[in-house]
């Protein structure tokens, strides 16, 4: 089990009776150096606190704007002013704090000890960049209400973004600062001002206060967006400063690694899980291509052997030259995915063979030639996936080139299912998959994978492993979130429906032509406050709970007396029982608050009706009301779906489904997941890739959209994302050959 440390809340590195668990740091001759950064650091703490101050004023009122309900908006209201008056005293405590971490090590408390004695040699987490504070250990989490697993989200993905924004110059510090005190990066102290101190030393002041959890929330987004407007001046200054005074001047950062929560082991050492698919094993590039022969290919004057080959390294590096190019201004309102494709096949050729003539001067060895076919005809695959946002294809699109130049390094790309830069690719797609453009975060983050890759990649997978790494660590924050969405959605339809399931099972219980026919006085309170008790015991002890079961004993006494074809003097016997029942709905209309003097008023009529009733009377009632309707048959659409496979589609489909509904007009698809489908009323509950609700329909509507084409099942989607792309292209492939009768 691996270890999961956070940082010890309430701990400051001068408080009094903490001295021996801080940790002094000796900066030796580089003192004066660090007293520097902390002046300058200090300095411009003031304008960080009040660009903090302003933005979580602004995301507590647009919060306030956007609710519905008042009790909810006066809470904000009160949580918005309760803060505004701490301004002061949380930037006290933050500049009195925050400083203190040049000198003094962060006290560090297990938090989740670590039982496996075997990972005793495994490697340490970065030191100085790792969120000491996050929480993806089950067990853990299942010790965690929601409230606070919300916001340990938070904290955890404000520190995970600053880290990957600003891993490069993260990168510099670390190395710089652990230069300074003559260790290693893994075993130095950590560094002062990175993102999982500044967010912690927060959450610590903060902890003094007991706020509302949405408020607590609300603050580590806003810290989020003050970090990417604080953070990369700060320490772009710092690492200017630190080479300045001669701190590693010429340290690279081309090939770093991606700050991340903490170690682990590299995912692509682990087998892959098994799924349903028709990869060829133990093919490679061109023994696939052999499949797609008879297409126009890429490079046109392949075919030439009188013309001489082009070096495969020049061919990697004519690549390099497009690698930035592609796809950098596209119009993803307004893509044709064909005519990219196409443009970016001439541009490659071009480079590739062609004179500034257009005349083909080269040409590229085969076995290159068909891995170019082979990645190219994937990407027109990927592309096409309308699954997929058309903003993430395009950054998608953007890593063609690279994908291209790892695949001709590595032709067992196609069967490798460890390959990092394939594993990267079906976790993007994974991820993208039915997530629309209100999802920014995560845009953002395949942004900043795309654009690393584009910029920095050249021939060492370091760079697909490093942004492998980082983006599955994202991941795992995003996907508890997520998790916590489609509960709460789930939930709230879940509770809705039990009580309308509840509220029918009352009306069908309470509609008898016994109690039709009752005093008006009995009518009256049977049907409304009544069955508005009986309602919330059904909900809340259920059919086998005891108050249940001496509530419909007390409603059926109450029928048996106002039966017109009970006779007065078998009536008489009853009378016995009339103090028990006025007892029970005294308690009745108490449980649901019942105003008193309405209650009293009520309960006084109710009794009366017992004491005037008669035989005769209730005779008479039943002869003079009118015949009650009989209820109408249910359609055949509400008694049984049709008996075809569409039907039991709908009816089995298991939670986790994915299905794309065809959109109206020129609307996208529709891709959603299923959460929930109810046995009772047989509605079904679809969520999109971000957690929100997308669809809520009958399984019998389901099947119909399944029948006429409007709504298919995405059967594959559990395959990983690019052995999906080549088993279309095979089938593809198949349906067209010549001969092909399917």
């Amino acid at each position: 089990m691996e270890k999961h440390v956070m940082l010890e809340s309430g701990f400051t590195p001068s408080e009094p009776g903490n001295e021996s668990s801080a940790i002094v740091i000796d900066w030796g001759i580089h003192k004066d150096i660090v007293e520097e950064c902390q002046r300058r650091f200090s300095n411009t703490l003031p304008s960080f606190c009040e660009a903090l101050f302003a933005q979580v004023d602004e995301d507590i009122y647009r919060l306030i704007k956007a609710s519905t309900s008042e009790a909810r908006r006066t809470l904000l209201f009160e949580s918005m002013w309760r803060f505004q008056e701490r301004h002061q005293e949380i930037q006290d405590e933050y500049l009195r704090i925050a400083p203190q971490w040049f000198f003094s090590e962060y006290h560090l408390q297990e938090d989740f000890p670590d039982l496996d004695d075997d990972d005793d040699d495994e490697e340490e987490s970065f030191a100085w960049s790792s969120d000491k504070d996050k929480l993806e250990d089950e067990a853990r989490l299942s010790l965690l209400d929601d409230k606070q697993l919300e916001e340990n989200v938070a904290l955890t993905t404000t520190i995970s973004q600053a880290n990957q924004a600003f891993a490069r110059e993260l990168f510099a510090l670390e190395e710089r600062f652990a230069s300074m005190q003559g260790k290693p990066v893994k075993s130095a102290a950590t560094m002062p001002i990175s993102p999982v101190l500044l967010a912690n030393t927060l959450r610590d002041i903060l902890d003094a206060w007991d706020d509302e959890v949405i408020v607590r929330i609300t603050i580590y987004q806003s810290l989020s967006k003050t970090f990417s407007k604080y953070l990369k001046t700060l320490y772009r200054d710092t690492n200017s400063y630190l080479k300045n005074r001669g701190i590693l001047p010429n340290l690279k950062t081309n090939h770093i690694r991606n700050v991340s929560y903490e170690h682990q082991p590299h995912q692509a050492d682990s087998p892959s899980p098994e799924f349903t698919a028709t990869t060829s094993r133990g093919a490679n590039l061109p023994d696939v291509w052999y499949q797609f022969q008879g297409g126009a290919p890429v490079i046109q004057s392949a075919s030439n052997p009188a013309l001489p080959v082009l070096p495969r390294y020049e061919v990697l590096q004519t690549l390099s030259q497009l690698q930035a190019s592609v796809l950098s201004e596209v119009d993803t309102d307004q893509i044709d995915w064909n005519s990219v494709q196409e443009h970016l096949r001439q541009q490659v050729n071009q480079a590739l063979c062609l004179n500034d003539q257009g005349q083909p001067t080269q040409r590229v060895e085969r076995n290159d030639q068909q891995v170019i076919e082979v990645i190219f005809r994937l990407f027109d695959h990927i592309l096409g996936d309308d699954t997929i946002p058309s903003t993430i294809r395009t950054l998608l699109g953007r890593l063609q080139i690279p994908v291209l130049k790892t695949a001709i390094q590595d032709p067992t790309f196609v069967d490798n299912e460890t390959h990092a830069a394939r594993q990267l690719l079906d976790s993007i797609a994974s991820a993208s998959i039915g997530s629309n453009s209100s999802d920014k975060a995560f845009h953002n983050q395949v942004k900043q994978i795309v654009e690393r890759i584009v910029e920095e990649y050249e021939d060492d997978m370091a760079v697909f492993e490093d942004t492998l790494h980082g983006f599955e660590r994202y991941l795992q924050t995003r996907e508890k979130a997520q998790k916590i969405k489609e509960q709460r959605i789930t939930q709230a339809i879940a509770g809705k429906e039990q009580l309308a399931v509840a509220k029918q099972k009352i009306s069908d219980l309470l509609d008898s032509p016994v109690l039709a026919t009752a005093p008006q006085a009995v009518q009256d309170i049977i049907n409304k406050p009544w069955a508005d008790f009986l309602t919330l015991v059904l909900l809340r002890e259920g059919e086998e709970g005891k108050a249940w079961k001496k509530a419909i004993a007390v409603t059926q006494a109450v029928e048996q007396y106002f039966d017109p074809d009970v006779t007065d003097a078998d009536r008489q016997q009853f009378r016995a029982s009339i103090p028990g029942i006025m007892k029970a709905f005294q308690q009745g209309l108490d449980y649901i608050s019942i105003n008193k003097a309405k209650s009293h008023e009520m309960l006084g009529q109710f009794l009366d009706a017992f004491d005037t009733v008669s035989q005769v009377s209730l005779e008479e009632t039943r002869r003079n009301a009118p015949a009650q309707p009989p209820k109408a048959p249910p359609t055949e659409s509400e008694t049984a779906q049709e008996a075809d496979k569409f039907s039991e589609m709908a009816l089995s489909m298991p939670d986790g489904t994915w299905i794309r509904v065809i959109g109206k007009g020129d609307q996208p698809p529709l891709v959603c997941k299923l959460v929930w489908h109810s046995q009772f009323t047989h509605t079904m509950l679809f969520v999109d890739g971000n957690g929100h609700k997308a669809l809520q329909i009958k399984d019998i509507q389901l099947a119909e959209q399944l029948r006429n084409g409007t709504a298919e099942i995405i059967a594959d989607a559990s395959v990983p994302f690019v052995t999906r792309m080549l088993n279309r292209m095979r089938n593809a492939f198949s349906t067209a050959s010549p001969g092909n009768n399917t």
